[in-house]
């Protein structure tokens, strides 16, 4: 009879722990399905974010979409001009331009920026974008140091180097997108006539008109 109990009793504890052990590997599973769950919802909730592109800790293109648009609006509200310009890399061997090619070419254009306002931002994939609130047509002499100083920093045989600027006056058409389609065919025009150099655009303080007109 003991012996029967015995049995009896090493059997339920023996299904005890096995109906424990499977609701605990259910509850694990569930706890680790939660949890990576929460890590994915972390990792884009991360990246939106945050400001800045990975490879080249310059500005993400939305984000320094933003800034050209407050830009824009504080040049009209201020009567003060503003340049924007597009850097766009080429190697001229066979190989892809890298991470880190692309990434220290960024850090030489990042040390020409000297003000708070100014911004460095990241247009595209081989492009890079400047945006200089408060400047003038003499922006020009500007846009052909920083392509000086990228073209001493890297091989030049190795690179082409275009840059296109644009300085835009206060005036009602200036927003984002105007000064942003400007700057893009002043690039092409660039790249089709100027590959290498620098094509620059002014409009001139003496044809602002004050009364926005």
């Amino acid at each position: 009879m003991i012996q029967t109990s015995f049995i009896v009793l090493s059997i339920v504890l023996l299904v005890v722990m096995g109906l424990v052990s499977i609701a605990l590997t259910l509850r694990l599973n569930q706890v680790q399905q939660a949890f990576l769950e929460y890590r994915e919802w972390a990792e884009k909730e991360i990246e939106r974010v945050t400001q800045s592109d990975h490879v080249t800790g310059a500005l993400k293109h939305s984000v320094f979409l933003s800034l050209l648009s407050n830009e824009c609006r504080r040049s009209v509200r201020e009567f003060t001009p503003l340049t924007l310009m597009t850097l766009n890399v080429k190697k001229t061997t066979t190989d892809e331009l890298t991470n880190d090619e692309l990434h220290n070419i960024a850090e030489v254009l990042k040390q020409q920026l000297s003000r708070p306002g100014d911004q460095l931002g990241r247009c595209g994939e081989h492009q890079l974008c400047l945006l200089l609130p408060s400047t003038n047509e003499h922006a020009g002499v500007f846009a052909e140091a920083c392509h000086q100083k990228i073209k001493s920093a890297f091989n030049s045989s190795d690179f082409q180097f275009t840059l296109a600027a644009c300085t835009f006056q206060p005036n009602a058409a200036l927003h984002a997108d105007m000064a942003s389609r400007l700057v893009e065919e002043t690039l092409v025009k660039a790249l089709a006539e100027k590959p290498g150099e620098v094509l620059f655009h002014a409009e001139y303080s003496h044809d602002f008109n004050p009364m926005y007109t």
